[in-house]
């Protein structure tokens, strides 16, 4: 981990990771590079819009590989949605309002619940799947902009940490109450899932986007990678990646807040003490999937500057005793009484060797060469 000083922080990351416009045009089918073709199709899901990129060798592969894609974002779907009253996630929290029995589950539902419990134990719960009570309460806030009763909040608060649920052979046990949210980690893992099925249809080089999160394959033809934008909340690009077969996603409070009595509160809730984030912080994360950038991005804006230190000794120890092959991250925290536009004397900025080189290397080459905000591929 570096920390670096404040004439260093000359650009605070945003809370969306921008795949800038692509050079060539935007069309279905742009460019032809040997025997491939680049394709690519939008779509709405998981309440995200939602795009994937990717060169196949004809036009019917790329339409069922297409049509795979969204048919397996919109199976997850079905399982992991906090918001639709018909998905397995719902209807398995309501089955314990009436019995103690475990409840089976899908390979999906079990899959993110299996890494949510190790990602919760190892960033001493700054993420926590089960943040789904108190969430709800503060979301009501965000409509009617009044904090929640204390006592609520205490009663969503006994629903919430590692011991109100177990997972194991037969299924999955919770205490009445608990309502799992898996906002953080969900997008991440149909990201993974969605790389998965374009590669069972013979196609490696590939970029699926939802929403500003972004799981990456082999790089287009003839080229070193994917050239992605990485914009910051001054609306200025702040440098430029060149990524191949990772996950980035970024979490903040650029957009998402409300203020109430003069504090304002964000939309990222840290579980250990049922508050709202109120300090301005954006999280970049780079993993080897995107499921895990996207549970440690916001896990890492809930820990902070003075925290982070969770986050390295995570990404050393790995999961299941595996390190991370692929780990970069950057945190920007702006000081408490910062107002925008932000620079070097209002944000404190922490990041992983890599990602300060890069910060570095990029801000000098666009010193130099007026870089332009676009994909080169």
């Amino acid at each position: 981990m570096v920390l670096l000083g404040r004439a260093r922080a000359r650009r605070v990351i945003a809370t969306t990771l921008v795949l800038l416009t692509l050079v060539a045009a935007t069309r279905l089918c742009a460019q032809e590079d040997g025997a491939l073709k680049r394709y690519e199709y939008s779509a709405e899901k998981l309440g995200s819009p939602t795009r994937i990129i990717f060169y196949a060798a004809s036009d019917a592969q790329a339409q069922e590989a297409a049509d795979a894609v969204w048919e397996r974002f919109d199976k997850i779907d079905d399982s992991l949605s906090d918001w639709r009253p018909e998905s397995e996630l719902i209807q398995v929290c309501r089955a314990f309002e009436t019995s103690e029995e475990p409840r089976e589950i899908s390979e999906d539902f079990r899959n993110v619940l299996a890494i949510s419990r190790v990602l919760c134990e190892q960033t001493n719960r700054a993420f926590d799947p089960t943040v789904g009570p108190i969430v709800k309460l503060w979301r009501r806030s965000l409509y009617f902009h009044d904090r929640p009763p204390q006592k609520n909040l205490d009663m969503a608060k006994s629903c919430v940490g590692l011991d109100v649920w177990r997972l194991d052979e037969h299924g999955v046990w919770m205490k009445k109450g608990v309502r799992f949210d898996f906002g953080g980690i969900a997008k991440g893992y149909a990201l993974d899932k969605a790389l998965e099925t374009l590669q069972s249809h013979g196609i490696e080089s590939a970029l699926i986007d939802a929403s500003g999160d972004l799981r990456i394959g082999a790089a287009p033809p003839g080229t070193s990678g994917w050239r992605v934008g990485v914009s910051s909340l001054n609306k200025e690009p702040a440098f430029y990646c060149e990524l191949t077969n990772v996950g980035i996603a970024s979490s903040g409070d650029a957009n998402r807040y409300v203020e109430i009595d003069g504090v304002r509160y964000s939309h990222i809730v840290d579980p250990r003490t049922g508050e709202p984030m109120t300090r301005r912080c954006v999280a970049t994360v780079m993993a080897p999937n995107a499921t895990l950038a996207d549970a440690l991005a916001s896990a890492l804006c809930v820990l902070g500057v003075q925290e982070c230190d969770v986050i390295d000794q995570l990404a050393k120890r790995g999961v299941e005793g595996e390190p991370f092959d692929v780990w970069e991250y950057l945190l920007y925290q702006a000081h408490e009484d910062a107002n925008a536009p932000y620079d070097e004397s209002n944000v404190d900025m922490v990041a992983t060797p890599g990602f300060a080189k890069l910060e570095l290397t990029t801000r000098a080459q666009k010193t130099e060469q007026e870089l332009e905000p676009q994909v080169k591929e």
